[in-house]
């Protein structure tokens, strides 16, 4: 069962994250031109559209990496229009990228255990001796991270440096360190990208299992549309941009604007 509720005071299908009217260009090149959704605490939202659709730059308006020049994002209740991703981090938004952005000669256990920085409080020190406060620190991280590669079924592989994994299990990997941060809201580029369909099923049981067992938000790219429609229970669709739909799974399939621009196929 997901989670009814957290230390942030929502529950269940309160809105986490409000994206209001936000607007963002390059140049002369607009990215993304007033768009306007939300996120509700517990679900997996997806956010789709063809290439250039403006969905990644969604998701760095998200996590502060852009700055948008109009509109804002409230999370949690507090409006903010710029945010550095760190602050974003350590506030509980947490990531994975289109492209696997991993340590290659670190193990797996190691990458992992790195998406516990933000989580470790001991003096620097005490961690460069790794003696004291800093060991048992050290000793319940490693727990922590261990439990996530349990959850992950890679234990087969927590002592193998990542670059000599199969891009599919890198792509867990990734998954891994984004959940040894704890987030609050999980934002997922493209996770199956370059997968075969069992890697694609493997990866779809696992964004179930984190939703449904941690209570984690999703929201999630992906240009699957069979895996979309699967996994998600509401998705917001751009093109060149612009939102030209939200809503369910159902009423999505069958807006026609999606149908025309995304989808490929006529009534």
């Amino acid at each position: 069962m997901r989670a009814p509720g957290g230390k942030d005071g929502l529950v269940a299908g309160d809105v986490l994250l409000a994206v209001d009217n936000v607007s963002l260009s390059f140049g002369g090149v607009k990215a993304i031109t007033e768009v306007s959704f939300d996120i509700r605490k517990g679900e997996i939202r997806a956010i789709i559209g063809p290439n250039g659709a403006g969905k990644t730059s969604m998701l760095n308006v998200i996590n502060g990496f852009y700055h948008p020049q109009q509109g804002r994002i409230t999370y949690k209740g507090a409006t903010r229009q710029k945010m550095r991703p760190y602050v974003a981090a350590s506030q509980g938004i947490s990531r994975t990228f289109q492209n696997v952005a991993l340590f290659k000669g670190m193990s797996t256990l190691d990458n992992i255990m790195a998406g516990r920085t933000l989580k470790m409080q001991g003096s620097f020190f005490w961690q460069l001796f790794r003696h004291g406060p800093a060991m048992r620190e050290e000793i319940e991280h490693r727990r922590k991270v261990e439990e996530i590669i349990d959850f992950l079924e890679i234990q087969a592989i927590r002592k193998t440096p990542v670059g000599k994994l199969p891009y599919g299990l890198q792509k867990r990997v990734e998954l891994g360190r984004a959940l040894a941060m704890e987030p609050d809201l999980l934002l997922l580029d493209e996770p199956m990208a370059g997968m075969n369909l069992e890697e694609k099923e493997d990866m779809s049981r696992f964004i179930l299992d984190v939703n449904n067992q941690y209570g984690t938000t999703i929201a999630l790219i992906e240009h699957d549309i069979g895996v979309v429609m699967d996994l998600s229970d509401r998705i917001v669709v751009l093109e060149y941009g612009r939102k030209i739909a939200d809503g369910t799974p159902d009423q999505v399939k069958s807006d026609q604007k999606v149908i025309d621009a995304y989808l490929g196929v006529s009534h």
